[in-house]
């Protein structure tokens, strides 16, 4: 299984439009990190997961506007624990390789390599603090990131264990995107 995961790792990486090498700064929340490469902040979304807000914005309102049976409160602390999660995997002040997926200077679409064989979004769904996001580059990829999905439910890992409202908040932002009908697009590397 680690070998095939390695494989589309290594796969994912080679397929984007641009690879880079930065060094990690920021910590946003679960999905979203800045890296500073060439002396440039880049804003980068992991391609492919969604985790729940750790700091209050638009999208935190998004959420609980659509989890009527999350709080403000339980919305953010389960984003606060994914934070958690990822500051176990990642280090402020390292160097990691990144790809970039698209072309948009505000927010990239990235994949970070974690030199274990996978990849850091892949990482974050099996330790159970992220869900899939709704754009994947082809079937294949989307396919994967299911199994790995699923395989964190199942096993209760991170927050799907948690028994109090933070598994609500993963739990209705997997709804959330069960819901929506894009799940593949073919134009993800130009959006």
């Amino acid at each position: 299984m680690k070998k095939i995961i390695y494989l589309i790792a290594i796969f994912i990486i080679a397929s984007t439009t641009q690879a880079k090498e930065g060094v990690l700064i920021e910590i946003l929340d679960g999905d979203t990190l800045h890296f500073e490469t060439e002396n440039k902040i880049n804003r980068c979304k992991m391609a492919y997961i969604n985790s729940p807000e750790s700091n209050y914005n638009d999208k935190l309102q998004k959420d609980i506007h659509t989890c009527k049976n999350v709080s403000l409160t339980e919305m953010l602390n389960a984003g606060n624990s994914a934070t958690k999660n990822a500051k176990k995997i990642l280090k402020i002040g390292k160097a990691y390789s990144y790809s970039v997926n698209n072309d948009d200077t505000s927010e990239q679409i990235c994949e970070v390599a974690l030199g274990n064989g996978i990849t850091y979004s892949e990482q974050m769904l099996i330790d159970g603090y992220a869900v899939l996001w709704k754009v994947f580059k082809n079937k294949q990829d989307e396919q994967n990131f299911k199994s790995l999905l699923l395989h964190a439910k199942n096993k209760n890992n991170g927050l799907w264990g948690n028994i109090s409202k933070q598994r609500q908040a993963i739990k209705c932002l997997d709804e959330i995107r069960n819901n929506t009908n894009e799940t593949f697009n073919p134009d993800y590397a130009s959006k």
